[in-house]
């Protein structure tokens, strides 16, 4: 996909996907991207974190632009860098495990452009077999972001969890929100630049939640569009070191607290926060290594003698 310079009457957007071990999925992406965008002309950058398998050929091979990192500098970096190279004035910051439906990268500008102050829009997310993905979400107290973070694991429809996503909102038409998925976001450079772009403190995870906050804080209005429809494979982006991401995933949460409440009285919360992480976090780690140990055993041949010459099986 060779970039092609922008017209007058067009809006030239600067796609952003950051990559590691993300060969399997990045083709499905790059391909998805010309007709989501209809005439809008775009600049890909692939920022590579280091991956040691095809992503790189892969998006040289669609004409993207490609930065090359040594050492995995983790998401938000990896994303300010690519946005540094880049000129347009909208900023499409999307996974590499995501496809876009034709028009949907369209109908997100149109919906961008109608107001001078939405500062960023996300489309409906579905899972690989149709359903929703959440997103277009409230931000979490401390109640609600404790509860949803322990009873989710095993009682997904809970109350917590259920206004956490805004369940029941009506979801027809756009409406305000206060933070979407980091899976596919539209973002004003204006307002991306306005902020200082992504917090370079979250390796990955709630990067997305900590820069929408700052939008709302700066005066930016953050939009839920439901006609813009994306899929996104689930965990695709980060099949590699399961345990790792668990790690980065509270402490992340353990930092946007932080930030949330960095002049509020409930900053003296944190380290009750930071226990209650802890602990869920140990609880992650072991559901983990159960469906590793899960997924190893449907992968690996039973153990036992192989059969005989003609395919028999031996005592």
């Amino acid at each position: 996909m060779v970039p092609s310079p922008a017209r007058p009457t067009e809006t030239a957007v600067a796609v952003i996907l950051v990559t590691f071990q993300s060969a399997r999925d990045l083709a499905m992406c790059l391909g998805s991207l010309e007709r989501a965008a209809g005439p809008h002309p775009l600049e890909v950058v692939v920022v590579d974190n280091a991956s040691t398998d095809a992503s790189v050929e892969i998006a040289r091979g669609f004409g993207a632009k490609v930065l090359e990192n040594h050492l995995n500098q983790g998401l938000s970096r990896a994303i300010n860098t690519g946005v540094a190279v880049t000129g347009a004035p909208w900023l499409l910051i999307v996974n590499p495990d995501t496809w876009l439906s034709p028009g949907s990268l369209r109908r997100l500008l149109a919906t961008a452009t109608s107001h001078d102050r939405i500062g960023c829009v996300g489309p409906h997310l579905a899972n690989p077999d149709g359903s929703d993905y959440p997103t277009g979400r409230r931000f979490p107290s401390l109640l609600m972001g404790a509860l949803h973070a322990a009873l989710a694991p095993v009682w997904p429809g809970n109350p917590a969890t259920r206004r956490y996503h805004m369940a029941g909102v009506d979801r027809s038409r756009p409406l305000d929100v206060d933070w979407v998925s980091g899976a596919c976001m539209l973002v004003r450079r204006r307002a991306f630049e306005e902020i200082g772009g992504f917090d370079p403190g979250y390796f990955m995870y709630f990067e997305e939640m900590d820069a929408c906050l700052r939008l709302h804080r700066a005066g930016w209005r953050i939009v839920f569009d439901p006609l813009a429809e994306v899929k996104h494979v689930v965990g695709g982006s980060t099949r590699s070191a399961p345990y790792r991401k668990v790690v980065h995933h509270h402490k992340s949460a353990l930092r946007f607290y932080c930030r949330r409440y960095a002049r509020d009285p409930r900053l003296v919360m944190a380290p009750l926060v930071a226990g209650f992480l802890t602990v869920r976090g140990v609880a992650s780690l072991a559901r983990t290594a159960v469906a590793q140990r899960r997924e190893a055993g449907r992968e690996r041949p039973l153990a036992g003698p192989g059969p005989d010459e003609l395919g028999r099986p031996q005592a």
